[in-house]
């Protein structure tokens, strides 16, 4: 489950942090004819146009064939959703998830399903292609295939993966220009960031909450993470690293907070129940640097999903790390929250 979907998870599912088995869908016998939406020369960029048949090999190491630049998109996933509309292509979307709720434009777009897609609303919905991020149901891709629907699967794990998927996304819709154009801006954010922090005295020991529904423990971004990367990059260290084990979403024991001393919690799960007051009374937790010095930090449900999703606004989240993290350089965070 990526962390954008845990995000739907906790909201919807009242915190929970189950994985959601797919169901798989009857098959309708008869696809009606296509009807296309958005003239295919609508978003096609200046920088080159694409050439279909396109084939590629998509994250999951799939060999994929579009047969023609695609009019009809429906995209599984919400990181996917913003790219789409992020290079132009947000007229050409046909289905979208429950959890898809940007752009505003997006919540307009007929639905699929959330952690269980529904193969018949994708197939009614025509699509050229689908765009979806690892753990999208084997099952559903397969059924597609068998009707002639290629699936592109996006799955980034890093920075310069998110911007390799724009530039893939404006490849698959002959949006070049536009791909181009915001992976350039984006690319320059990050490392305004970047460099503006280096200036910065010290390295605080971070700890980025995703969720605390469990007594005792709670769940951390760990390394390997695009908040781990966000943390890194305005000069501060992740502080369950050490405890970590090699995963990027570690459970951490109450006991291991404690003897981690944050200096910082950033409380990623703040816009589902938690707060600074709630933190403060957990057995122990009074002592933790953080605590003590009044180091504890809420996001806004706006800054939850752009430090969670890994699509165009993913620099959005390293912005607003950077304030919460560095306010003294990069002025007070979202007043939102």
């Amino acid at each position: 489950m990526t962390l954008e979907n845990r995000r739907g998870a906790l909201a919807s599912l009242v915190r929970t942090l189950a994985v959601a088995l797919a169901l798989l869908l009857p098959v309708p016998a008869v696809l009606a004819d296509r009807a296309p939406i958005a003239p295919a020369s609508s978003a096609a960029g200046v920088l080159g146009a694409t050439t279909y048949p396109l084939s590629l090999v998509d994250d999951d190491g799939r060999a994929v064939t579009i047969a023609k630049e695609p009019r009809r998109i429906v995209s599984a996933a919400p990181s996917t959703t913003e790219i789409v509309f992020a290079v132009g292509l947000g007229d050409r979307v046909v289905g979208v998830t429950d959890f898809c709720d940007y752009p505003e434009a997006a919540q307009s777009v007929p639905k699929i399903g959330g952690f269980k897609p529904n193969l018949e609303a994708i197939i009614g919905a025509q699509p050229d292609v689908v765009l979806a991020v690892r753990g999208f149901p084997a099952e559903i891709i397969a059924n597609l295939e068998v009707m002639k629907i290629p699936v592109v699967i996006l799955n980034p794990v890093d920075f310069t993966g998110v911007l390799a998927n724009v530039e893939r996304v404006g490849d698959i819709g002959n949006a070049h220009d536009a791909a181009n154009t915001l992976v350039t801006s984006l690319r320059q954010r990050w490392d305004a960031v970047e460099a503006k922090a280096k200036g910065a005295a010290g390295r605080p020991r971070v700890l980025f909450e995703i969720d605390a529904s469990y007594p005792g423990s709670i769940m951390a971004a760990g390394p390997g993470t695009f908040i781990d990367a966000m943390l890194k990059a305005v000069g501060a260290d992740n502080a369950v690293a050490p405890v970590a084990g090699g995963m990027q979403y570690p459970s951490v024991s109450d006991e291991a907070v404690l003897g981690l001393a944050p200096e910082m919690v950033i409380l990623g799960d703040a816009p589902y129940g938690q707060s600074v007051e709630a933190l403060a009374a957990r057995p122990g937790w009074d002592v933790v640097p953080a605590v003590r010095d009044g180091r504890v930090v809420t996001l806004s449900q706006r800054e939850v999903d752009v430090t969670s999703r890994p699509g165009p606004r993913i620099v959005d989240g390293l912005e607003a790390v950077a304030q919460v993290v560095r306010p003294e350089l990069f002025g007070p965070s979202d007043t939102s929250r």
